[in-house]
């Protein structure tokens, strides 16, 4: 990719989240507005992109791909592997839910599109709180458990709290959860370090 055209990529996306930051509803989103403000014709969106949902799934996905590197980087990590996972996720719904308008959006080009992007990013720690006791199937296994009833209560936060009773928009609640689900999962798969 030439430079000048990975510049005009780069700040097709960053006109993009700052749009999507000043919006209520993502569907209001139109190229031709994201085109004026890149300074930028549609065509060269359409090139890059293929769709204005590709275009928004890789700007949301940029935020949250820069966010957990940013906590993995930022997280220092103790000699409990099982509180590290916890925090990891915890921080994670917290990004979520200040990217609320987008969680939605975010989430469903996930699962339709088969991105397995998060469970995948849990694997190493996994890893470590199970050491050679699984093999990367299992793990991988073990990581979709925990990620999809998280995504499952983002995804319908109403529905999941008339099921469970928890508010996960209520940071202590949504926490428990967490703490919950992770001990549950994680000491019903066996042997842990």
């Amino acid at each position: 990719m030439k430079s000048n055209d990975k510049d005009a990529r780069e700040r097709i996306i960053e006109v993009t989240l700052n749009i999507l930051d000043e919006v209520d509803d993502i569907d209001k989103v139109t190229v031709r507005q994201i085109a004026e403000r890149a300074n930028v014709g549609v065509g060269l969106i359409n090139y890059h992109f293929k769709t204005k949902d590709n275009l928004l799934s890789i700007a949301i996905g940029e935020v949250m791909s820069n966010a957990i590197e940013e906590l993995y980087d930022d997280n220092v990590y103790t000699l409990k592997p099982i509180e590290d996972l916890k925090s990891l996720l915890k921080k994670l719904c917290d990004i979520g839910l200040h990217y609320e308008k987008m969680l939605t959006f975010m989430l469903n080009q996930c699962i339709s599109n088969g991105d397995m992007q998060a469970e995948l990013s849990i694997v190493p720690m996994l890893r470590k709180i199970f050491g050679s006791e699984k093999d990367e199937m299992s793990l991988r296994t073990i990581a979709l458990q925990i990620i999809s009833p998280i995504q499952i209560a983002a995804l319908s936060p109403e529905s999941f709290q008339l099921y469970s009773g928890i508010d996960v928009k209520n940071k202590h609640q949504r926490d428990s959860f967490i703490d919950i689900l992770v001990e549950n999962i994680i000491r019903g798969n066996g042997d842990v370090k």
